[in-house]
């Protein structure tokens, strides 16, 4: 296999050694020199191929040796190389370990490691779209990260544009034309973007890196979405003789203190623990029904952190008792697009510190009914529960008791006398709180009631406008979301003195289904959250995030239409006018 390794020269090395880091990602976690670790050789194994059923037979009837191998060994990171396959530009280590003559457990920490580089950085990543990879367009840079980490422009020109020179991780140089331009205008590398995407063999979901050093060079990279295994192939070697391999070389370096040598790859398994990270893990007890919080890769700067509960302490194979090793079993909070471990290693996670006031394990987003929503509102002050009740109208009676709480948009009720809570003509009012209510008219009330012509046209927009279920959405019909958000603030205004919040739903439509929905995207925290929502609106769970069948777009204020993904989540909660599900043809 051939391989680029570092060279060390001067800048240059600093450079490339930084560009290194952001393809390895913000969990990278690789030792330095000198520096006391745990290695665990059933994790490494875990990232052997999976054996063949005839392998499997074979295994069978075959008795593996035994070998008196700890579940962990203690050694010293005699050297660290850092390397990238030529094929896929998959970075990796390759460290030289030696057991060290003592297994207890430390208890005294390795000094901190600070290599500070010789020059500052300017660096981003970003996921990649469809249209990113697509032949015919090129690569969207956002704003932000153009202004930070690209040259400069000369925006006195027409058309601003420039020539970008970068090296990737083999030091291969790739040019591309950085030009501003489109409506509304944005930063764009056009020509040399396609071949650098064909020759990478890049698709949607994988990651671009561009890292810029103070004295001008350009470096590119690449971080793909699933990192690709390259094991040997089980023609040339079983994965029994891998295993044995594996498990009789570190064998035999612990029974005679000698080095040996492993390939680390930290995107796929942390089967190198640093001393420092074990000795903080050992700190917390973790035991069955503790929350915790794991890191998951993200763009850059931020990463990801889902939540979860432990739900069983034990061993994962009997072949290795008292392993740490994945020795924790856990549910997650909340589904999720990316694939996530039902087992995980101590290290890999935090204790999840909670306030006192909230003390209830969560639910999965969108199995939530809106009444449970607005009982959650009395005890917490979460976005989901204020949006609850702000979309709950409430109801004024005669006597003017019931009034609008401008802070925090919630019905404010006097209450009743000394121990018999709130007044007993609100309970009335509560009940009718369960009716269905649009833009401030009860649509499932009796019809004799004296209504305003603006309530009598809402009523015939929302003929076909049910209540919210369980997904959190509401079928639209005739009304878009602008126009929504206008009437809804007209009537409320007319019934009660005052516009309320500026919240809204954008509209979502799909091809091929007559009746559109819309979404709450106040309630979201990404794109991933999005589509698990989007799916569930329509019942095509997995079809969008497979990007086999279906691509999601939408349309801005100015009617452009973009594809899903090219922007920062917040930029295109404001832009967004309309959300559209077509084909992958169209």
């Amino acid at each position: 296999m051939f391989v680029f390794c570092f060279v060390a020269d001067g800048a240059g090395d600093d450079l490339f050694k930084e560009l290194w880091r952001l393809c390895a990602g913000p969990l990278m976690d690789v030792p330095c020199v000198q520096d006391r670790v745990f290695y665990f050789p059933q994790g490494h194994i875990e990232l052997l191929p999976e054996p063949t059923e005839q392998e499997l037979r074979q295994m069978k009837n075959q008795k593996s040796p035994k070998y008196d191998l700890p579940s962990k060994i203690l050694c010293r990171v005699i050297d660290v190389k850092c390397l990238a396959e030529m094929e896929t530009d998959e970075v990796y280590a390759r460290i030289t370990l030696q057991p060290s003559s003592d297994q207890n457990d430390p208890l005294d920490p390795n000094p901190i490691c600070s290599e500070k580089p010789k020059q500052k950085f300017y660096s981003f990543c970003k996921t990649l779209s469809t249209s990113d990879t697509s032949t015919h367009g090129g690569f969207s840079v956002l704003r932000k990260h153009a202004n930070e980490c690209l040259p400069q422009l000369d925006m006195t020109m027409e058309n601003p544009t420039q020539e970008l020179v970068a090296k990737d991780i083999h030091g291969v140089e790739w040019k591309f034309k950085h030009i501003y331009r489109g409506h509304p205008k944005r930063h764009l590398l056009t020509t040399g973007w396609s071949a650098f995407v064909a020759a990478k063999k890049l698709v949607a979901g994988d990651s671009f890196v561009f890292l810029r050093g103070e004295n001008g060079q350009l470096r590119v990279g690449v971080r793909r979405l699933n990192p690709p295994q390259s094991p040997t192939p089980s023609s040339v070697v079983s994965t029994q003789n891998m295993r044995l391999g594996v498990i009789v070389t570190a064998s035999h370096s612990v029974m005679t203190s000698t080095m040996f040598v492993v390939y680390y790859k930290p995107r796929t398994s942390q089967f190198i623990v640093s001393l420092n990270k074990y000795i903080d893990t050992m700190n917390n007890d973790f035991k069955i029904g503790m929350r915790f919080k794991m890191r998951h890769e993200g763009e850059d700067p931020l990463d990801k952190r889902f939540c979860g509960t432990i739900i069983g302490v034990g061993d994962e194979s009997r072949e290795w008792p008292n392993s740490q090793w994945r020795s924790l079993k856990v549910q997650w909070d909340e589904p999720a697009t990316m694939q996530r471990p039902d087992r995980v290693s101590c290290w890999e996670i935090e204790p999840l510190v909670t306030s006192p006031l909230n003390t209830i394990q969560p639910m999965a987003k969108g199995k939530r009914s809106r009444h449970a929503e607005a009982s959650s509102s009395a005890a917490s002050g979460s976005k989901e529960s204020q949006v609850a009740t702000i979309w709950q109208p409430p109801h004024l009676n005669g006597n003017g008791n019931s009034s609008q709480d401008p802070e925090n948009n919630k019905a404010v009720v006097p209450a009743g006398p000394a121990g018999e809570g709130p007044a007993r003509d609100h309970n009335e009012d509560r009940k009718k709180g369960m009716d269905c209510w649009l833009f401030g008219v009860n649509l499932t009330s009796s019809y004799s009631n004296v209504v305003t012509p603006l309530e009598k046209e809402l009523w015939c927009e929302a003929s076909t406008i049910l209540h919210c279920g369980p997904k959190e959405s509401i079928i639209v019909g005739a009304c878009e979301t602008e126009k929504v958000q206008s009437l809804n603030n007209h009537s409320l205004s007319n019934k009660q003195g005052h516009v309320p919040s500026m919240r809204t739903r954008t509209k979502v439509k799909m091809e091929g289904v007559a009746v559109g929905r819309a979404i709450d995207l106040t309630t979201l925290n990404g794109y991933d959250e999005l589509i698990v929502e989007l799916e569930k609106m329509f019942d095509i769970e997995g079809e969008i995030i497979s990007q086999k069948k279906w691509a999601v777009t939408f349309t801005d204020e100015e009617n452009d239409l973009m594809l899903l993904g090219d922007d920062l989540w917040q930029d295109f909660c404001k832009m967004v006018k309309r959300i559209f599900i077509c084909s992958k043809e169209d």
